[in-house]
């Protein structure tokens, strides 16, 4: 091993215990589950209580499909969906469409894990012009719009589309981050919708990060759309756009400043750099799978360098025992 992959690995290893230890940030109530709070009071003030409660009951029955789903349960899922079908045809008119959203993401979820992501995606773009309809009456569903252009843009990867894949992520975060309304596959966008509620933004705007900094790792061997590619694409223009006013920004900042320097600085300054941003407690949890982003990609780096299985393991080891993903759970990076 040369001097620079030593210093890196042996830092890196002894920063695991202290890390390690770190409890698991929490803020409480998930942003997920608030962001289920803000659609069922706003479902209850629209409908009034009669007609809620017959909604809710369905609801209920769309998200356990989606539970079953992602437990691979595929013919639980589908039962449950079907049953949910018959009763939302039963429900009151003016319920109707804002379940019919649930519908359409439940049946998509179920077409997604079924390997059919072209129904799938069909069924997601129906829910965004539904939703744009129902904006149009008094709701706030942007946060769920975003959510479902983040889906279709998994479900482009899965039909191996990366180039629409990536189109629509770096879309997608110019409206989060500036709304500008290009190329999100339906016209009916309001940028003051998703810049209303800071808090919400920029809870959005980590979630289409974290989503881009995940393909980034499952794409860094790609012949076409490396890392390289990513830097390129996404990164490198937004580091000076992204400014540091808030805890969320500085954060991402720092990110994409660490991952700029293997391109403007050179490796040595990238390795470096990465053990800082690594070894720094005042970063919450959450942001565990930035930290990853860039493990990952010191590791292609020594894997091009040629240094051996053992060293790569170290970097795995280290993100498994000390980084959480956005859902609490332990990272663990590609082999």
């Amino acid at each position: 091993m040369c001097t620079i992959t030593v210093h890196f690995l042996d830092h890196l290893i002894a920063l695991q215990p202290a890390l390690a230890a770190l409890p698991a940030a929490s803020d409480g109530l998930s942003t997920q589950a608030i962001f289920t709070v803000m659609f069922d009071r706003q479902l209850r003030e629209k409908v009034g209580s009669a007609a809620y409660q017959q909604a809710t009951g369905v609801l209920r029955l769309y998200y356990r499909a989606v539970q079953l789903c992602r437990e691979d349960a595929l013919l639980a899922a589908q039962a449950q969906l079907q049953q949910a079908d018959g009763l939302l045809a039963a429900l009151p008119a003016l319920v109707q469409d804002f379940v019919t959203l649930f519908h359409l993401s439940g049946w998509g979820n179920y077409y997604h894990k079924t390997g059919d992501a072209a129904q799938a995606v069909v069924l997601l773009q129906q829910g965004l012009v539904l939703s744009a309809r129902l904006e149009r009456q008094g709701y706030n569903l942007i946060y769920r719009r975003i959510e479902q252009l983040l889906n279709i843009g998994a479900l482009y990867a899965q039909q191996q589309r990366h180039t629409c894949t990536h189109a629509l992520l770096r879309n997608t975060l110019a409206f989060v981050h500036t709304g500008q309304a290009v190329g999100l596959l339906i016209d009916d966008w309001d940028p003051m919708a998703i810049q209303r509620v800071r808090a919400y933004q920029e809870h959005t705007l980590d979630e289409v990060l974290a989503r881009i900094a995940m393909q980034n790792m499952a794409l860094l061997n790609h012949d076409e759309f490396g890392d390289e590619y990513h830097y390129a694409f996404y990164f490198r223009d937004l580091l000076g756009q992204l400014h540091p006013d808030t805890y969320n920004r500085t954060v991402l900042h720092n990110w994409l400043y660490v991952k700029a320097s293997y391109y403007e600085d050179g490796p040595a300054a990238f390795l470096d750099n990465v053990l800082t941003f690594v070894a720094d407690t005042e970063i919450a949890a959450e942001y565990g799978v930035f930290k990853a982003n860039l493990l990952a990609q010191a590791g292609h780096h020594l894997r091009q360098r040629g240094e051996g299985t053992a060293q790569l393991a170290s970097i795995r080891a280290f993100a498994a025992h000390t980084l959480l993903d956005r859902r609490g759970r332990a990272i663990r990076l590609a082999a």
